[in-house]
């Protein structure tokens, strides 16, 4: 199993790949409500991170065979029009009450794919690690504001995917789609815009393929 990572804008380094020539997308992109991210700025005006959006959807379905997204509240319906009918909503629900978002409580996040499931999958994953759960939080998140946990990440690939599949993560962050691949026969390919993210994703997907391999 190989891993490849890319130093840079996702946009510049999908652009230079082949159409379908990956098996499938697994991501977490920004959200536009301005975390610090370090190299990108996550404070663009609606109608740009919106164009901008637009833009990584369109590279996403051309490179890859099927996708799940882990995709902002805000702009759900906008990104599953982008996205189309044909991807599938998985709820990701929390029992403790989560951030306050134009009067309600929060309690649940979303992913929209358009995978096939490889076996028995809900549509329903009630508390997976995930930030939301706040004290009930038990993962590392590396100093990471967007951190996807490697709970969620890894239910993903082992749903959707099989051992010598080819994931791509447009939005690598630290690392964690690549560890999840590392474990579990996967190729990845990952692009990051900070260095600082990059370093960590390096490491970590590094040491993850110096471990035995893990399946479900």
């Amino acid at each position: 199993m190989t891993s490849q990572l890319y130093l840079g804008d996702c946009l510049d380094v999908m652009r230079s790949m082949p159409d379908k020539s990956v098996d499938f997308v697994f991501t977490d992109p920004p959200y536009n409500v301005r975390k610090d991210y370090g190299t990108y700025k996550d404070n663009l005006s609606d109608a740009d991170y919106l164009a901008w959006s637009t833009t990584i959807i369109g590279e996403i379905k051309r490179v890859a065979r099927a996708a799940c997204i882990f995709v902002p509240q805000k702009y759900i319906r906008f990104w599953w029009y982008l996205l189309g009918d044909d991807y599938r909503q998985i709820v990701l629900s929390y029992s403790p009450e989560g951030a306050i978002r134009w009067g309600f409580i929060n309690q649940f996040s979303s992913l929209l794919t358009n995978a096939k499931p490889i076996g028995r999958v809900k549509n329903v994953w009630h508390n997976c690690q995930m930030p939301g759960l706040g004290y009930f939080f038990r993962e590392n998140n590396y100093g990471h504001p967007g951190y996807t946990s490697e709970d969620i990440t890894s239910r993903v690939i082992a749903s959707f995917t099989n051992e010598g599949n080819t994931i791509l993560d447009p939005f690598t962050g630290t690392g964690t789609t690549g560890v999840a691949c590392a474990k579990t026969g996967r190729n990845f390919i990952g692009i990051e815009i900070d260095p600082t993210y990059f370093a960590i994703a390096e490491r970590r997907i590094h040491d993850a393929e110096q471990q035995p391999l893990l399946f479900a």
